[in-house]
């Protein structure tokens, strides 16, 4: 199943209804890409490079979870 196949609409009702009341929510989400550190003195925030052209930063201390992936299948010769 691939991100495309996944109904959204229960989510993103749920996103509007909390934006519209203004309420503070939590969201976990999954993102992968090619991560480094944001240049300065503390290293809390990191930068994250996803789809190729968008960037993603965050604070170290919002992760749950960070999993290496596995690189791509090499072809048989």
């Amino acid at each position: 199943m691939s991100a495309k196949d996944v109904d959204v609409s229960e989510v993103n009702a749920r996103i509007v209804e909390a934006a519209e009341a203004g309420q503070k929510v939590e969201v976990i989400l999954v993102v992968r890409g090619k991560v480094r550190p944001v240049r300065g003195p503390e290293r809390r925030r990191w930068r994250m490079r996803v789809d190729g052209d968008h960037v993603l930063t965050f604070r170290a201390d919002a992760v749950v979870a960070a999993t290496p992936l596995p690189g791509p299948a090499r072809g048989r010769r």
